[in-house]
């Protein structure tokens, strides 16, 4: 339940930003978008079978390239739609995502092979 909450709290606090930023936060959410594509393909490349892994070191990269709030909210979209028949929806996939999202906001993770071996230890 405080996994949803904090879930919620994130996406009202997105959109309220968006409402007074539209082409800051616009911009941040297509970076978003187009860097999770990208390291998506990367870590499917790599032929990984830990799905949190991935959930985690794609949150983690997005965090840091395009902001907490935009990775926050695809996280949460790509999981709103594997409930809706795109593929499995987990909890904790949602809970991978926040790890990722934690790691992206520390000083000493600065980038993909960062995130990968944080992502790593925890997965």
């Amino acid at each position: 339940m405080r996994c949803a909450l904090a879930l919620w709290a994130i996406f009202v606090t997105s959109y309220s930003y968006a409402s007074n930023n539209y082409n800051k936060s616009y911009d941040e959410l297509l970076c978003a978008v187009e860097s999770a594509t990208y390291y998506k393909r990367v870590l499917e490349s790599q032929n990984l079978e830990v799905d949190k892994y991935k959930h985690c070191t794609v949150s983690c990269i997005v965090g840091i390239e395009c902001g907490l709030s935009s990775s926050a909210i695809i996280g949460v979209a790509k999981e709103i739609y594997d409930l809706f028949g795109g593929g499995h929806a987990q909890w904790r996939d949602l809970l991978a995502n926040i790890n990722g999202l934690r790691l992206s906001q520390r000083v000493d993770i600065q980038n993909f092979e960062d995130c990968s071996a944080s992502c790593k230890s925890i997965y």
